[in-house]
């Protein structure tokens, strides 16, 4: 080990710790990309598996908010269309189409209210809401799919006796209603002729797998690359100290005097 003291360097130290960060870093979000995909995966086997409706009162009862477990099931709700307050979803986008999705809420027994929307109507490119199916009066009953409300976003306004938003929020839209909204809306899966049904979800879950890995790997990779620098600097270390070490043999001074020829043999002389 004496050998990769210089790792204790502040340079090193410094290194050391941005290395930590990063993969710290990376564990976390590859924890957060797979938490997303367990979401994704388990909401995609709800909506595989939800083919019978359940009573709207078992899955939203009246002042209870949504379980996140009923999200995306099917429920069945049976009231009376309030038509005087039917809201225009604003720049939908349904199965690659742009438009508009209408949505009536459906007064209960109770008193109480449940949004339903009613369809998509692709856009005419007119800038004007195209013509569209008016809700059926006396009492109906609805099969439709949960979700949940949206995140407010823009505003509401009023026009030509409907509202018009960009969001279905509870939030936003509440004031605008003498009754108390369910705690979420259903989007009716057999609409009325004129009308597409909203296109089922459908969650890419083996996305978010894919970037787990992929930070998992990203983390993993920090300490091969620390391995890897420290070894590469203790052979470059290696390599100059054997370039500034003196020769093995160092050079061989004369160590025998010059001898002058013989005058009679012109040889040198040689002692005995």
């Amino acid at each position: 080990m004496q050998r990769y003291r210089f790792v204790l360097a502040p340079r090193w130290l410094a290194l050391t710790l941005a290395g930590l960060v990063v993969m710290v870093v990376c564990v976390l979000l590859s924890q957060w990309q797979w938490g997303r995909a367990v979401e994704r995966a388990a909401a995609n086997e709800v909506i595989e598996t939800s083919t019978e409706a359940a009573p709207l009162d078992e899955t939203l009862p009246a002042r209870t908010a949504l379980d996140d477990d009923d999200r995306w099931t099917l429920v069945e709700a049976t009231g009376v269309y309030d038509t005087e307050h039917e809201i225009v979803l604003r720049a939908q986008t349904n199965n690659s189409l742009n438009g508009f999705e209408i949505v009536t809420p459906l007064i209960l027994e109770d008193g109480t209210a449940l949004l339903v929307d009613r369809g998509f109507v692709a856009s005419e490119s007119t800038g004007h809401v195209p013509d569209y199916p008016a809700a059926p009066a006396g009492e109906v009953t609805v099969t439709g799919r949960v979700y949940e409300y949206e995140e407010s976003s823009g505003g509401v306004t009023e026009t030509d006796g409907h509202l018009e938003s960009r969001r279905l929020s509870d939030d936003m839209l509440g004031a605008y209603f003498d009754y108390e909204l369910r705690s979420a809306w259903v989007a009716d899966i057999e609409p009325a002729e004129g009308f597409t049904a909203l296109e089922t979800p459908s969650f890419k879950d083996w996305q978010n797998y894919s970037y787990a890995v992929q930070w998992a790997l990203f983390a993993a990779m920090v300490p091969v690359g620390w391995i890897a620098l420290a070894r590469r600097e203790r052979k470059e270390m290696n390599e100059a100290a054997n370039e500034t070490a003196p020769g093995d043999e160092p050079e061989a001074a004369e160590s025998e005097a010059v001898v002058s020829p013989s005058p009679r043999t012109g040889s040198a002389s040689t002692e005995d």
